[in-house]
């Protein structure tokens, strides 16, 4: 699944690109994947493109509504444009083969020539046109997004108090903290020497300083490095981001750790493939 630095990485680049174009075409492949009435798009000229959590928003000149993007499992937010290419999402060999593909969904035609396609293998993503009234009232009730200053220490500790669930799965509850993922909730613990099953409730205040500020270094060093793309095509393309070259812990099970020479184990915790130090994530 696209994480939060993933999509930050595609948002970034696609709003180099897309401002400034009008949108002159829109083919709905699956109409599960689209809600709203494409047709309203056509002529609208894009504005700017932004991401709160792990949505992308592309906002319109004149136009009272955005068309919000959730990419979910495994959605991709491919803009070619002649040979040049823009990708993000879930990495798959639609990253660089020809498109549309069998897992083409939306493409949406730019009056420079230009296509935007949304793919998605497992069809849980989904494109939205929402009115910007509605919006606004949707994002008043999201979590801090980890990038943001409403994303305070203060506020961080409250909901650690407040749980006696395992660490790792509250700092994955999208309900309380907005964008933190698998990858970067492995990484964030051992960082901070947490075991991902101690109980939120039980950790003492310095740990959640010590954890606090981890969860903010490892999003900051994702979105850095352009986010983690782990399949090596993509690598060879000279596509997606480098962060699997900076993993702490995430995907190094039987490797010994970093810091102290322990041995990295995996678990299930939540469902999720769970890695820690057997040595120094005691606690």
């Amino acid at each position: 699944m696209p994480e939060l630095p993933e999509v930050e990485t595609i948002v970034r680049e696609l709003d180099q690109v897309l401002p400034g174009k009008k949108i002159v075409g829109v083919e709905v492949g699956r109409a599960k994947s689209f809600v709203g009435d494409e047709k309203e798009l056509i002529g609208k000229t894009i504005e700017k493109v932004e991401r709160r959590s792990k949505m992308t928003v592309i906002e319109f000149a004149d136009f009272p509504k955005k068309l919000v993007i959730h990419l979910k499992m495994t959605g991709q937010l491919i803009y070619l444009s002649g040979t040049h290419r823009v990708v993000g999402g879930h990495p798959t060999p639609d990253w660089v083969n020809k498109l549309p593909s069998s897992s083409t969904r939306v493409v949406i035609d730019l009056d420079n020539g230009a296509k935007l396609y949304f793919n998605d293998l497992r069809v849980f993503g989904w494109l939205k046109l929402v009115k910007n009234e509605d919006w606004e009232k949707l994002i008043a009730k999201l979590p801090p997004d980890v990038t943001h200053k409403e994303f305070s220490l203060e506020y961080f500790t409250r909901v650690l108090a407040a749980s006696g669930r395992p660490v790792k799965l509250v700092l994955m509850d999208q309900d309380r903290f907005g964008g933190v993922g698998n990858i970067y909730a492995n990484d964030a613990l051992y960082l901070a020497r947490i075991n991902p099953k101690r109980k939120a409730k039980e950790m003492t205040e310095k740990e959640g300083e010590g954890l606090y500020e981890a969860v903010k270094k490892v999003i900051s060093s994702g979105i850095k490095y352009g986010g983690a793309s782990v399949d090596r095509y993509v690598d060879a393309a000279g596509l997606g981001g480098k962060y699997q070259e900076h993993f702490l812990v995430y995907g190094r099970n039987g490797q010994k750790c970093k810091r102290d020479g322990g041995v990295i184990k995996k678990i299930k915790l939540g469902g999720r493939g769970t890695y820690f130090c057997s040595g120094c994530q005691q606690g």
